[in-house]
């Protein structure tokens, strides 16, 4: 039995694979995540050693990345990896890896390094998360109206939207509770708690205008769409008020380091699956501009292994206390935001494809009007033609007739 997301989700990952190239960009970006967590990991115990590793050289992965994406887009892609060996690949590596790490040496000299990891790598990344969630709840609905909706979906509909007030508000109120609960009032963080509830009210005010706009929308198909991004960012923002709002361990806690290798894996998966999809459907479009599978894969790793580095950095470097909740307190504020944008503009597209679709009516109407004009003129023509046919024949019975008489007559005279 076939599923048709778990189909498109795997037709859109053969793209990264489908040549050695391609798979070895791939494993150089595991490598890096699992250097990257490990030692982020580490830095429960020891901060300052572990933050030095993941700044010296956890960095120089999203750099060699962000270089090999712009020899990609150049073309120059077979310089940097070998689409026949891997080992012409891992010689490549050794090459580039040394000029990368020398890259980024001159960013940190510069002061660079921070606005393309912070600001490009890691904000873009999130950016990147928001984006695909919501178009993953938003989906290609079309804009069919409907005329008559059961109680019965609607009522469901209702439930759904109520359930996602229940999520958010329930996450905040337990996890606070076991926030308070279980931190001792001297490390009781009040800038922790105050920004988990502002990100509640985003969340909840986000809830609140998915709710009227599903009410605009009720007569349509869209609707089905709203609910389910509302329900979706619920659930996102369960997750991230749990990691902000989660007591401080002194030990490895493998519940969170599981749910956010998890998550993390997952996020790039479907972000290389989306590209994949993306490029396969622009592959037959004749434009100038063209990415090739190369360029989309490594700026990819380039956003995501840049996300991975910040995110640990400011777990270890802050003593894993308030810096580890600083990347999902700017989850919990952009997610509701960003899911705002793609459903006004997942309606004004579904709007204006709906006001094309009247269009190909007219044509359907021209051959009706003409197919009635022959008709009438069928149907007068031979009423015409039979009036004119009695007027004529009758007097040329009746002379037929007198002429046969008197020839009858002259006939008996002789």
């Amino acid at each position: 039995m076939e599923i048709p997301v778990l189909t498109r989700f795997s037709n859109g990952l053969k793209l990264f694979f489908q040549s050695k190239r391609l798979r070895w960009f791939f494993l150089i970006f595991i490598l890096s995540a699992v250097f990257v967590l490990g030692f982020r990991e580490l830095g429960t115990f020891f901060p300052v050693l572990a933050g030095g590793f993941i700044a010296v050289i956890g960095g120089i992965f999203p750099t060699f990345f962000m270089i090999t994406a712009f020899l990609s887009l150049l073309g120059l892609q077979r310089f940097v990896a070998s689409d026949e060996s891997y080992r012409k690949s891992f010689g490549f590596f050794l090459i580039w890896i040394i000029i990368s790490a020398i890259v980024y040496l001159l960013l940190w000299i510069t002061g660079m390094v921070f606005w393309i990891m912070v600001g490009v790598s890691f904000l873009g990344w999130i950016g990147f998360q928001a984006y695909l969630s919501s178009r993953t709840a938003l989906g290609y609905a079309e804009s069919v109206q409907i005329k008559n909706r059961s109680k019965i979906v609607a009522f469901l509909f209702g439930i759904l939207h109520i359930v996602s007030y229940v999520v958010i508000v329930g996450a905040f109120i337990i996890l606070w509770i076991w926030y308070t609960t279980s931190t001792l009032p001297i490390d009781y963080d009040l800038g922790i708690v105050g920004a988990a509830f502002i990100g509640t009210l985003l969340a909840v005010g986000f809830n609140f205008l998915n709710g009227f706009i599903m009410l605009r929308e009720r007569k349509k198909v869209t609707v089905d769409n709203l609910a389910l991004l509302g329900l979706f960012i619920a659930a996102y923002v369960a997750y991230f008020l749990y990691n902000i709002l989660k007591p401080a361990s002194a030990s490895i806690d493998l519940f969170s380091l599981v749910i956010d290798a998890g998550i993390s894996i997952f996020f790039i998966l479907y972000a290389m699956s989306s590209v994949g999809l993306t490029l396969a459907s622009r592959a037959h479009l004749d434009t100038r501009l063209k990415i090739s599978s190369e360029l989309a894969a490594t700026i990819t790793f380039f956003f995501a292994s840049g996300y991975l580095v910040v995110q640990s950095l400011f777990g270890t470097l802050s003593g894993g206390l308030v810096g580890e909740r600083i990347p999902d307190v700017i989850k919990l504020f952009v997610f509701p935001f960003v899911a705002l944008v793609m459903e006004l503009l997942f309606i004004r597209r579904v709007r204006k494809e709906g006001e094309k679709e009247p269009a190909p009516e007219e044509p359907i109407s021209e051959p009706e009007e003409t197919a009635e004009e022959p008709e009438e003129e069928e149907v007068s023509i031979p009423e015409e033609d039979s009036v004119d046919e009695e007027d004529i024949t009758e007097p040329e019975d009746s002379s037929d007739t007198m002429f046969d008489d008197n020839e009858i007559e002259s006939d008996s005279e002789e």
